[in-house]
């Protein structure tokens, strides 16, 4: 066996390791005192609820990564992916359509064993602790449509991508080139056309004239934005959490609130939710963001055309020679610990820019308002009141609801 192969095995091992060590962590850390001013948000009841849903979301957690690198390394050890390599050459002599039917493989494969854990998720967590409100006829339709879009939108990028690959492969600098500006034109557009992604997925509609619609409106105007529309999304229907967000350029935006924040919060909360994600927009951190996806970007073409490059990183699991489908599969793995290291300071990033935001928030609308309804979302969504230091670091792009309220206060 190459050295290669078992570099790729262990880094497969190394990050299971360090995932779990880190959950095992966090989930230790239930016990800490509460913070002082997030202190009695739970009543005895609620907190006992939120430490049992703790737990399940533990062990499925841990039983979920377990099976699924168990998976991956029995697709690596046995050479699986070399055996697919020689189907998809009896079904077509197309490169193109090998490639597509070699990823298709390895996404149904991955796709089937995650259905179970979906269900297990949705209709015995989910549901136990009352977050639950997707049907079954709404989970099977749900699979049917991300499993279309992912064929589609998937496909397309991987037959550009290989297209390109194919006219360059000889000149590898200039093919990442070219990757690099395909695969930020397809975040921008995903980015773009975000709202009708939503629309496939949940019912919109525009929310009624009222006191309500009369705030928002004020709230956007005094800001020096111009709401265009105010929808209500049907997320009831798959959940009880909460959440609203902006869509479109410039200073015009649409405004989705979920219909589970209207139910759960006051007039007064929604606006001060509602400022936050206008305070982004002021602060422009989705352009930061997307400039920070540059940076991202640069480093996965980067990997991929190392990928491509090393003939060894594919002949050491049984494939016949340099595959650019297998490149995409094996990129995903070794992006696993980069990925972490990226994440830190992608996430210190964006906890700086919710500091600024719910400071924002503060300003032009309450103190008052905007920690309680902190406090709700952090009730609803059953938030982690004691989140291990290092779990923060290294996963959460927001801060932590007790230095959220902190720092309103200190505002």
């Amino acid at each position: 066996m190459h050295i290669y192969f078992y570099l790729v095995l262990g880094l497969i091992v190394l990050m299971f390791v360090f995932e779990l060590v880190v959950s095992v962590l966090n989930y230790q850390y239930k016990n800490q005192p509460i913070p002082e001013n997030v202190h009695g948000l739970y009543d005895d009841e609620q907190y006992q609820k939120w430490l049992s849903y703790s737990m399940a979301n533990f062990k499925f957690g841990l039983v979920s990564n377990t099976v699924s690198t168990f998976i991956m390394l029995l697709l690596f050890v046995f050479g699986v992916f070399g055996s697919i390599e020689s189907i998809a050459n009896d079904l077509t002599s197309s490169t193109l359509v090998h490639t597509l039917l070699f990823l298709f493989s390895y996404f149904f494969i991955m796709f089937i064993i995650g259905i179970p854990f979906s269900y297990y998720r949705i209709f015995r967590i989910e549901e136990a602790f009352g977050f639950n409100k997707v049907t079954k006829k709404l989970f099977v339709t749900d699979k049917i449509k991300s499993f279309i879009l992912t064929i589609l939108f998937g496909g397309g990028i991987v037959s550009l991508l290989f297209v390109i690959f194919e006219a360059l492969k000889n000149n590898i600098w200039t093919f990442i080139f070219g990757a690099y500006v395909v695969v930020f034109v397809v975040m921008l557009g995903l980015f773009l056309f975000n709202g009708l992604f939503v629309r496939l997925f949940n019912k919109l509609t525009l929310l009624e004239e009222g006191s309500l619609k009369t705030k928002i409106d004020a709230l956007a105007s005094k800001l020096g934005f111009e709401v265009k529309r105010i929808y209500v999304m049907d997320g009831s229907k798959r959940s009880t959490k909460l959440n609203a967000f902006f869509s479109g350029l410039g200073k015009t935006k649409e405004v989705v609130l979920f219909d589970t924040l209207i139910q759960k919060s006051s007039e007064d909360q929604i606006l001060a939710v509602l400022a936050h994600e206008l305070g982004h927009a002021t602060h422009k951190d989705t352009l930061k963001m997307l400039i920070q996806q540059l940076f991202i970007i640069g480093i996965y073409v980067l990997l991929l055309g190392f990928i491509l490059s090393t003939v060894e990183l594919h002949t050491s699991f049984n494939l016949s020679g340099i595959h650019f489908g297998f490149a995409l599969i094996l990129m995903t793995i070794i992006l696993s610990p980069i990925d972490t290291v990226i994440g830190i300071v992608s996430n210190y990033l964006s906890r700086v820019h919710e500091y600024k935001a719910d400071a924002f928030a503060a300003k032009h609308t309450s103190k008052d308002a905007m920690i309680s309804a902190l406090k709700v979302l952090a009730v609803e969504n059953f938030s982690n009141l004691t989140p291990h230091p290092l779990y923060v670091t290294l996963y959460y792009s927001h801060p932590t609801i007790s230095n959220r309220i902190a720092s309103v206060e200190a505002s």
